[in-house]
């Protein structure tokens, strides 16, 4: 349960507005019936420098280490692709920085952030070739996915066939997520529950595509996307 950003060809001057809006949903997304307020269960930020990908995560909340998230964003500066994830964990006492999304894998060069549970998620552990104790859910479906990208080398067949995996082996509330390869920003849209939680919107702003789970500027035109729907950008 998170929320989470995209935005391709970033450049701090074009798009701080963004950044500061969606740094809001932090304290004031949308979240669940009967949850509290907040995505605070820890921080994370992709990017990519001279094609190689980058992140940092914290396992604090976003609000306490404002000026650290913005100090980043700032010496980021600019990037063909930046990921922003803000967690809100369906799993008790998990709040460490191994766990907050995204998550690199610098082979592929894939960056990948997810919103949503999956519930049984150790069935998978069985189509990955090396796995760790450690991991949650959402690290089990990126490592799925490299697994799969790994023998394809085809990132969306690799993906749709991560799905399938998924969908055949376990319980979920949502694959929703958005990923990268450093060239692209993929985002796909998935539910079981809860379709006005688990949302992606597409808009664009100074000739950039972004994506936000949630419409942070309402005077942007932001398009929502279909579920099921793996939208390549």
């Amino acid at each position: 349960m998170c929320r989470m950003l995209g935005i391709k060809n970033f450049e701090y001057q074009k798009h701080k507005d963004i950044i500061q809006k969606f740094f809001l949903l932090a304290e004031k997304g949308k979240v669940p019936p009967n949850n509290k307020k907040g995505h605070l269960d820890g921080w994370g930020v992709g990017w990519y420098e001279n094609c190689k990908p980058k992140i940092y995560k914290s396992e604090n909340s976003m609000t306490q280490e404002k000026e650290k998230f913005f100090n980043l964003i700032e010496k980021i500066n600019k990037t063909k692709i930046l990921i922003i994830h803000l967690r809100k964990s369906a799993w008790k006492n998990t709040n460490l920085a191994k766990h907050s999304h995204p998550f690199k894998d610098d082979t592929t060069k894939i960056i990948f952030a997810h919103n949503g549970t999956i519930y049984e998620y150790k069935n998978l552990w069985k189509f990955i070739v090396e796995k760790k104790a450690y991991w949650l859910d959402s690290e089990t479906y990126f490592w799925c996915f490299i697994n799969n990208f790994k023998k394809t080398k085809n990132i969306k067949l690799a993906f749709l066939k991560t799905i399938k995996e998924i969908k055949s082996t376990c319980k979920f509330s949502s694959l929703t997520c958005i990923f990268s390869e450093g060239k692209n920003l993929y985002c796909f849209r998935e539910y079981k529950k809860l379709s006005n939680y688990y949302t992606l919107y597409l808009t664009e702003k100074n000739n950039t595509k972004i994506i936000s789970s949630e419409k942070i500027i309402e005077t942007l035109n932001w398009r929502l996307i279909n579920k099921t729907k793996l939208v390549i950008i």
